[in-house]
């Protein structure tokens, strides 16, 4: 078995969705990787991401298929790890117990929990970490589970999007953000390539040790809920999601420098723009590639050339009313000009001693409030927001 790189991608044909069938290629792929047992320890706990969104049924292919999450949960429990099945679904859901608990059968993996005798998390605490290798973003909101794991594996399922294109990997983990706090992001990052960024800086920040992908039946056209199942047959696995998500992206014929993710980590120097440097084991590629393979109709074969969906304008929308604005307490302001520095997009202009923002421009990454050392700047919602933030309170409740 040749030795897999840190770029390396194993590709495993598995054409359904049979347990034995799934189980087989989901162990070959980890295999080509170098074994299950250099990614996790014994008496790790291990999260298990997978892709659970709506929890919608799996014939519906919006999430991870149940049988391939099945297979790696049996992998790493048979490795002697704790593990917990971890996610939090869409933006618009609360992050509640009750929803998680309705997605987590909606989608099959109440049944996972039951026979494999694992965890499915219920905790919906989450925790503002700082991101000082982020670009875009300086601290985010992660859910507790994946702070307290000892290691995350990713189990994505590959589909098209109509805001990054496609969703795989990289983008499966912005699932670490809980409930609204994703309306947020997206209203701070309201152009793709800054959101692929902030999805890089949370990839980077949670920092998985296996990437598994279920391409056995993707998802083609106005992806992420409402394209159409299309058969792949393959399992991808890696360690590197912007190795994992560019071959995904050849399976579907898409340059992989047109999803943001992938941009932003070429960016950054994490990926190599030309491609090279990513080592392909096990089957050929080539034979699982859709040539025809549909893609969503805000592509135009150009990043610059998506246009915005309703959904995701109404989202953004709602996200704006949500997020925390930054104000200034002139009672402390010492007219330092820290805040007017260290602001990224030049939102913030001195009036004399007085700063203003303008909140056209704000893009609510809180670098002003981070650089004020006098406490001068606060983080308030609009009235719309904290009415939202108190019925979040009381579901949750």
């Amino acid at each position: 078995m040749p030795e897999i790189g840190e770029k390396g991608v194993a590709v495993v044909r598995c054409d359904t969705y049979e347990r034995d069938e799934v189980f087989a290629a989901v162990k070959r792929a980890i295999d080509l990787c170098g074994g299950i047992g250099t990614f996790v320890m014994p008496g790790q706990a291990v999260l298990v991401k997978p892709n659970l969104l709506q929890g919608l049924a799996p014939d519906r292919c919006v999430t991870t298929h149940p049988e391939v999450v099945r297979a790696v949960v049996r992998l790493i429990g048979e490795h002697g790890c704790h593990v917990t099945i971890a996610d939090s679904p869409a933006a618009a859901i609360p992050y509640t117990e009750s929803n998680l608990k309705r997605a987590y059968a909606g989608a099959g993996y109440d049944r996972i929990a039951e026979d494999l005798g694992v965890e499915l998390n219920t905790d919906t605490g989450y925790t503002i970490v700082p991101t000082p290798d982020g670009a875009v973003v300086r601290q985010l909101a992660i859910i507790n589970p994946a702070l307290s794991a000892d290691a995350i594996v990713v189990v994505s399922k590959l589909k098209t999007h109509m805001w990054t294109c496609m969703s795989g990997g990289a983008k499966n983990l912005f699932g670490l953000v809980p409930g609204l706090e994703k309306l947020s992001l997206h209203a701070r990052f309201p152009d793709e390539q800054n959101f692929g960024r902030m999805l890089v800086a949370i990839n980077e920040l949670a920092n998985p040790r296996l990437q598994m992908m279920d391409a056995v039946f993707g998802m083609e056209g106005n992806g992420p809920t409402s394209g159409a199942p299309r058969k792949i047959g393959v399992i991808l696995a890696s360690t590197d999601y912007s190795a994992l998500d560019a071959t995904a992206a050849r399976l579907i014929g898409i340059d992989p420098m047109e999803i943001c993710t992938i941009a932003a980590a070429a960016e950054r120097g994490l990926y190599d723009a030309r491609g090279s440097g990513i080592q392909l084991v096990g089957d050929d590629l080539a034979q699982f590639v859709v040539s025809d393979y549909k893609k969503p109709a805000s592509y135009q074969g150009s990043r610059r050339g998506m246009r915005r969906s309703a959904f995701l304008s109404l989202m953004q929308t709602v996200g704006r009313w949500y997020v925390p604005r930054p104000e200034i307490d002139m009672s402390r302001c010492k007219a330092c000009r820290k805040c007017e520095r260290g602001c990224p997009v030049g939102a913030i202009t001195m009036a004399g001693t007085v700063p203003r923002i303008d909140r056209k421009k704000c893009i609510r990454c809180y670098c002003c409030h981070e650089m004020c050392t006098e406490e001068a700047i606060r983080l308030k919602r609009s009235h719309a927001g904290r009415l939202m933030a108190w019925v979040m309170r009381m579901e949750g409740g």
